[in-house]
């Protein structure tokens, strides 16, 4: 016992060692503003503009593809546009193809949009402007009394697929309709939407409620740009229309 003695000793010193951690604390912060203007152009690196310029030619040819044509202007706005309406009816396709049984709806914010779509000819380019998010398609069951609360969020007006009536008056709903049929508030409806507004933002909280979640990881300008290209295999020029999906009444 008297030569394990010396062992332990020397054991519990290497752990108590151990333990002890190293603490620091900050004793001094300080920091200078640095203004970015054109002070700095005045010296480009010569190594640094060769890369830069061999990567951005590529990407500027990769843009510049032409993929359709676009019959008009669409543009984003409330309470329904021609850009919006859009979205969400390529949306609804998509999820009327890849769902057993269809999709009841397609949902999208005016906000997804960051450009418009030019009259003419699209660009790889212009897509990648108006969806610039990397937005995934995500299918959700959302019973019916959710459904409504998230038009009663989006009173303003919002992106909803073409099968879809919503009627508002005096800033309160006259009513809504899906397929010609008022909402069922005990009935699971299927809804087509994007992952960030599944999550509840945007003024789409009731997307929350969802009984449940299938997030596709196919991203939402993926199916824009597939669409566009089978619509110009087929010699169609790129459309929308205002058909009356959203009616304001006062």
């Amino acid at each position: 016992m008297k030569l394990l003695q010396p062992l332990w000793i020397v054991l519990a010193a290497v752990f108590l060692i151990s333990c002890q951690t190293t603490r620091y604390r900050i004793t001094e912060i300080s920091g200078t503003i640095v203004q970015i203007n054109s002070s700095f152009d005045a010296y480009a690196d010569p190594e640094m503009v060769t890369f830069v310029d061999y990567y951005k030619s590529q990407l500027d040819e990769q843009m510049g593809v032409v993929i359709g044509i676009a019959a008009q202007m669409m543009d984003r706005g409330r309470p329904e546009s021609l850009l919006t309406n859009f979205t969400a009816d390529v949306m609804k396709k998509y999820g009327d193809e890849i769902l057993p049984d269809g999709a009841d709806l397609a949902v999208m914010n005016v906000n997804g949009h960051r450009a418009a779509m030019p009259k003419g000819a699209i660009t790889m380019g212009d897509l990648f402007e108006i969806y610039s998010f990397d937005n995934t398609i995500v299918f959700l069951d959302l019973k019916g009394s959710d459904l409504r609360k998230l038009f009663e969020a989006n009173i303003r007006g919002f992106g909803i697929s073409s099968n879809v009536r919503f009627i508002i008056e005096n800033d309160e709903i006259r009513s809504i309709t899906i397929d010609g049929k008022p909402i069922d508030n005990e009935h699971i409806y299927k809804v087509v939407t994007l992952d960030y507004l599944a999550d509840g933002n945007d003024g789409m909280g009731a997307l929350e409620n969802a009984t449940s979640k299938y997030d596709t990881g196919i991203i939402l300008r993926d199916i824009i740009i597939d669409y566009i290209q089978e619509q110009t295999r087929q010699g169609n020029e790129i459309n929308s229309q205002l058909d009356g999906r959203i009616v304001v009444l006062n």
